[in-house]
């Protein structure tokens, strides 16, 4: 007898702590399987399709998350520009209101100088009085000036006032909008929140129940539980890689739309006028969702030595570490939680979408390791290598 079939004819005995969870096989329920073949057959389907049901909502889970992340950041965002909207109103509201009370005063004090030197506003009898003294032009020539001045500053006065009224307005109406989207970034930090346990605990469940029953799978197989792993993985895998390559294709498709397109538009821009080149499109913008308790853990230092660690599993030398620096520095800054709010794209290697990773393993979520070990699978399987990788990048803007 093979020592692999030795390693499964040993059976774990079960024990009162060992009773599954409702809806999971026993291991007596597999030991009576085994003799019957309709028995075995279902009971191996059973544990495929819970096998298949966990890394599903897993994965499910672990994009719902990636979604709600997403939302709270957006609404985080909104928050913080409305809060720094609110502080710039507060601060030239304050200014407007002194400036009104400084103007106030002023009006008040050249108000008093023009009354002291018997301005014009005290009668006909003083202006007449003032022509007849010796130096009364020049004193007429003064109160003009003082009333004059007063009456600027007073109008200034109220116009700073109707500024600092009209900022007061829409101090009170931003105001009003940001205690909205304190509210709203609450709920979606909530539910962020929420989603990230849901993930974490569904991720738990599938490391706890599927080294199970993928052992008794191995013994209803008469097989072993590395077999069926690395079987499940194959499999995983090649739809995987099939995915790609559907992907791959429309890619292909919409490139050659979006050229067609532009070629149409470059023919009808030259029929008005020579127009400028333009420049290559920007590196699509990521945002790092905001730490929530129990999520992903950012290291770039540590995700970077660990890919460094990989390379030469795919057969590559460390020279490709730069390029590999350069392509993931550019999409994600080496973050695990990095998102780009327009696609979606998630984690060091801007999966897209998000639960491609689970190929690797269903803590994609939260473990660069993970992410990282389906990146390099993915640039391995399409261009090679991080070289080949980045010069696509560089050439299209995307990988």
């Amino acid at each position: 007898m093979s020592a692999a079939l030795l390693a499964v004819a040993v059976v774990p005995v079960a024990s009162a702590d060992d009773a599954p969870p409702s809806g999971y096989p026993s291991w007596a329920d597999v030991q009576a399987a085994k003799d019957n073949a309709t028995a075995k057959s279902a009971e191996i389907q059973k544990i495929n399709d819970l096998l298949d049901g966990l890394e599903q909502q897993a994965s499910s889970l672990g994009a719902a998350a990636v979604k709600a992340g997403l939302a709270y950041a957006v609404a985080r965002n909104n928050l913080d520009a409305s809060t720094s909207k609110l502080n710039d109103l507060k601060e030239k509201t304050s200014k407007a209101h002194a400036t009104a009370a400084a103007l106030r005063r002023q009006t008040g004090t050249l108000a008093a100088q023009d009354y002291m030197a018997g301005g014009i506003n005290l009668g006909p009898f003083t202006v007449m009085d003032t022509l007849q003294s010796r130096d009364g032009l020049q004193k007429l020539d003064m109160m003009q000036i003082v009333t004059q001045r007063t009456t600027d500053t007073y109008n200034s006065s109220r116009a700073a006032e109707a500024v600092a009224s009209s900022l007061d307005e829409q101090q009170a109406v931003v105001q009003t909008e940001n205690q909205r989207l304190t509210g709203d970034a609450q709920a979606k930090l909530g539910a962020a929140q929420d989603a990230q346990r849901a993930a974490q605990q569904k991720v738990a469940e599938e490391k706890k129940y599927s080294g199970t029953l993928t052992a008794q799978l191995a013994t209803l197989k008469n097989t072993s539980a590395t077999v069926e792993r690395n079987y499940r993985a194959g499999v995983e895998a090649r739809a995987a890689y099939e995915a790609q390559q559907e992907a791959r294709r429309r890619a292909a498709e919409a490139a050659a739309q979006a050229a067609a397109a532009a070629q149409a538009a470059a023919a009808a821009a030259a029929a008005e006028a020579a127009a400028q080149a333009a420049p290559p499109p920007s590196p699509p913008a990521t945002v790092v969702l905001p730490d929530i308790p129990g999520g992903a853990a950012n290291d770039p230092g540590g995700a970077q030595a660990y890919a460094s660690s990989q390379l030469s599993a795919h057969g590559w030398g460390g020279d490709q570490m730069t390029c590999l620096m350069n392509l993931w520095t550019q999409e994600s800054s080496w973050m695990t939680n990095a998102t780009n709010p327009s696609s979606g794209a998630y984690g060091v290697a801007q999966a897209l979408p998000p639960e491609k990773y689970s190929s690797t393993g269903s803590d994609w979520l939260t473990n660069y390791r993970t992410q990282i070990d389906w990146g390099l699978g993915y640039i391995a399987g399409r261009y090679g290598s991080p070289c080949g990788a980045w010069a696509h990048e560089t050439s299209n803007n995307w990988y």
